[in-house]
């Protein structure tokens, strides 16, 4: 037989383990393998004569898997959960880094590393700096100044609680969103791509961030229902003017978009004249009264109940409804519509001012319904934690499986 088998490992496969069997059983005599044969398989497959027989001889015992399995390479001083108690006498401070915990355990970084890895039982989590609730915002002590309200939050939770139990129709077709004038920008300074290997990098520069074409919107949502999309309007902060001078792109006198000053009487003139027609034209109702729920930014105390009270005409009831301040988990805008929004902008590649409106514009239009069904599942999930969590913010949202709920 000639030697035509290469070895790649120190360890036998259970397939060449099988190999080595079936050779054997095919030039059996009486039972028995002939005198020479054994060390012919040797040859052929590149081991001992000992290595053969004792393949043949476990086979015969009816078992030919490794023994070694589990039970090879140096023990390890301390074991996975071990490795976790110790981490965890750490400090949190003390833990931000894998470094950091190596030098603080006195492990190696790499123990560390691949202990917890294969362990699965750490996370890293980013967390932000949370404001303190008090019950007084106007405190005007040091650190406590203009601090949110606790008693607002939990009124706003009872509040859409109270009318959840009297009446689900009123709790579904009354709040409308209006969010706070928000940044559009037509690109970001860092992206992420997918390269194919042997593709460049794309080259993206310009003289100065400064100069990333940008637009402020205003937006109104409602909670979706059957055939209402939930989408009010969506409405950029810019105006048309004619050039002042001549340029290269263009000549003096030609239209051209110029962004708007977001002042209290520009607010209003949006809201009176773009929100609320908006509103009668699309929100469908049956007792037409609608509350507007907003921040507490300085340009939107323009917008009064008595302001309002001056707009309800045509059986239309609008009341004011105030966000509790600094709370943004309580505006079903900044819980993540906006940011499906935006995540859709930048597929767009935007260069002008009137392209980047083109494409907020539409991605508003394009994102599906279910994003913003999403969005509310996850702020009466805030409201009820915020009862159960005595107002505070230091909670963390379960996750709900909201594609069952449908």
């Amino acid at each position: 037989m000639n030697n035509h088998f290469q070895r790649n490992a120190r360890e036998h496969t259970e397939d060449e383990k099988m190999a080595i069997v079936r050779m054997l059983q095919a030039s059996l005599q009486d039972d028995k393998p002939p005198y020479g044969m054994l060390g012919s398989i040797a040859a052929v497959f590149n081991v001992h004569r000992n290595t053969v027989a004792n393949i043949w001889n476990a086979f015969q015992r009816g078992s030919i898997a490794s023994k070694k399995t589990g039970n090879v390479g140096p023990r390890p001083k301390y074991s996975k959960d071990e490795i976790v108690a110790i981490i965890q006498d750490v400090p949190q401070s003390q833990r931000s880094k894998m470094p950091d915990v190596a030098e603080a355990t006195g492990l190696s970084t790499t123990m560390v590393c691949r202990k917890l890895k294969s362990a699965n039982k750490t996370e890293r989590i980013l967390y932000s700096l949370a404001r303190i609730m008090q019950d007084d915002v106007h405190t005007g002590s040091v650190g406590e100044a203009g601090g949110a309200g606790s008693r607002d939050r939990s009124s706003t939770a009872v509040d859409h609680r109270q009318r959840r139990r009297r009446s689900r129709r009123f709790r579904i077709f009354t709040y409308v969103g209006l969010h706070p004038p928000k940044w559009f920008n037509a690109d970001k300074d860092r992206r992420k791509v997918y390269l194919a290997p042997g593709e460049d990098l794309p080259r993206r520069a310009c003289k100065s961030k400064r100069f990333i074409p940008k637009v402020m919107f205003l937006a109104a949502v409602a909670r979706p229902w059957e055939n209402f999309n939930g989408k009010i309007g969506m409405w950029p902060f810019v105006n048309q003017t004619p050039a002042l001078r001549s340029s290269r792109n263009r000549p003096a006198g030609t239209l051209q978009t110029t962004l708007l000053n977001v002042s209290a009487e520009v607010y209003q003139d949006y809201v009176l004249n773009k929100v609320i027609p908006a509103i009668k034209s699309r929100f469908p109702s049956s007792n037409k009264m609608v509350v507007l729920q907003q921040d507490n930014a300085s340009p939107h105390r323009s917008i009064t109940n008595d302001v309002l009270r001056a707009v309800s005409t045509d059986g239309w009831t609008f009341v004011l409804g105030r966000q509790p301040p600094n709370s943004p988990d309580l505006n079903v805008l900044d819980l993540g519509f906006f940011a499906s929004i935006q995540a859709l902008q930048y597929k767009v590649v935007s260069r002008t001012v009137d392209d980047l409106i083109h494409a907020t514009l539409l991605a508003f239009e394009m994102l599906c319904v279910k994003k913003l069904e999403n969005v509310f599942l996850t702020l009466q999930a805030v409201m009820r934690l915020l009862l159960e969590h005595d107002v505070d913010n230091h909670f963390k949202l379960p996750h709900m499986n909201k594609e069952a709920l449908r």
